[in-house]
């Protein structure tokens, strides 16, 4: 009996170990993210938001950066941008300019001074960490998807000298119409960084940071390569630009103020950029 039953249990024994190496198969690792980096390049406009931004029109924003994917929702990585923002006259020039949300007209009683400046320009150099979030989940088969991107970043920003021509006006009435004034020129101040006590007038490079945030598309072709619109707030820490609503159109208050025309507050934009990434 212990002779038959010894070989029994072997061929047991060999029976079922060939039968679970059946079933289990060749063990294969499954790649989750096949692509999990990118470059990316952006350009577009940037336009003044807000009540603080100053006398300034609307930029040009570019950017460029690199992105590590970490999962299939999150990537994260460095990133360069460049934007420049012109002083515009217009914004402040209230002499017969409705539309003006500035002020160059300071008056004390009958003698007017009215400013016309030049210079001032922003040109803002900035590093930031990314952080995008995938709100459709990635997939390499996908072609379209949605994010938001959170960026923080330090900020080098540079401002052009101004320099400024002030007019000498009269009225004879409190209530008469610009048109009613009369010029009683020629210039009598010209302001520049070279007046005394005007050194703030000059070039001036400061360091600042800031938050970036926003919303974007992209379509993405199998080969790698994908188109992206991206919209996003860019709100900087105080800096130091031209804000002439922020004074009292004053001679005594406002036109001789220690600050005129500067200010140092955040500056927020809105950037609408059209761009396109590579994945490898």
């Amino acid at each position: 009996m212990r002779k038959v039953f010894i070989p029994f249990l072997f061929f047991l024994f060999i029976t079922s170990h060939a039968v679970f190496a059946q079933d289990e198969g060749t063990l294969t690792k499954k790649v989750r993210v096949t692509r999990g980096k990118s470059i990316y390049f952006f350009a577009g406009p940037s336009y003044r938001f807000g009540t603080n931004n100053g006398d300034y029109s609307g930029g040009l924003n570019l950017e460029a950066g690199y992105l590590l994917r970490l999962n299939r929702i999150v990537s994260i990585g460095p990133s360069l941008s460049f934007s420049k923002f012109k002083y515009d006259e217009s914004i402040s020039d209230s002499f017969g300019n409705e539309d003006a949300t500035g002020n160059n007209i300071f008056a004390d009683g009958y003698p007017i001074k009215i400013v016309y400046m030049k210079g001032g320009n922003l040109t803002h150099f900035s590093a930031g960490f990314d952080v995008k979030i995938d709100f459709i989940p990635m997939a390499d088969s996908r072609k379209f998807n949605v994010y938001g991107l959170v960026k923080p970043f330090v900020l080098l920003s540079s401002r052009t000298a101004v320099s400024a021509t002030v007019e000498p006006w009269n009225r004879d009435d409190f209530d008469y119409p610009t048109s009613a004034w009369e010029y009683t020129g020629p210039p009598d101040e010209f302001l520049d960084s070279e007046t005394d006590g005007l050194s703030r007038w000059g070039a001036e490079t400061e360091f600042s940071g800031g938050l970036n945030v926003g919303v974007g598309g992209e379509y993405s072709f199998p080969s790698g390569l994908s188109f992206l619109v991206q919209a996003s707030f860019r709100m900087t820490f105080p800096i130091m630009y031209i804000d002439t609503s922020a004074f009292d159109p004053s001679i005594a208050t406002g036109y001789y103020h220690p600050d005129y025309p500067f200010v140092k507050e955040g500056f927020t934009t809105l950037n609408i950029s059209l761009g396109a990434s590579y994945r490898f």
